[in-house]
């Protein structure tokens, strides 16, 4: 068995109907968000986003790369000192021991290795609110500033 299920349940399916009317929106105000935090960033040129300036990008996720080794001390310093749950994600398939062990461990993809063992992916959600935000961004300056 694949290690999948993408079934939604009733509630869930209710809730996603009812978010359509306002998705123009929220997709709005997250894309805005979003471009302020990589913007204020845009001086630590170790940290890079990928920038899309389009209505179609709803920037689902926040993430960056982080061009030197200080990823994991910053995801520390975030975590230990300011309370910010930052995280790598998307492993590379060929990664996975149960991909492995089904014969698909040995892969040629650089930059999806590149990127994986250098970003960070920052806690964003609509519902996160202006102070948490902004909190959030003033911390990772201070963390980009102190390991760079």
């Amino acid at each position: 068995l694949w290690p999948n299920n993408f079934c939604l349940g009733e509630i869930q399916c209710a809730l996603g109907t009812k978010l359509l009317d306002r998705i123009d929106k929220i997709n709005s105000e997250k894309r805005k968000r979003a471009l302020y935090f990589i913007d204020s960033l845009k001086k630590f040129d170790f940290l890079e986003f990928h920038r899309v300036d389009s209505e179609r990008h709803n920037y689902h996720l926040l993430v960056g790369m982080v061009k030197n080794e200080k990823r994991d001390d910053i995801i520390k310093f975030l975590a230990y000192e300011k309370g910010i749950q930052c995280i790598v994600q998307y492993c590379p398939l060929n990664r996975y021991p149960f991909y492995q062990k089904l014969g698909f461990g040995e892969a040629d993809c650089p930059n999806a290795d590149l990127f994986f063992d250098n970003m960070i992916s920052f806690p964003f959600h609509h519902w996160m609110s202006d102070e948490d935000f902004e909190y959030m961004l003033q911390s990772t300056k201070e963390a980009c500033e102190i390991f760079f």
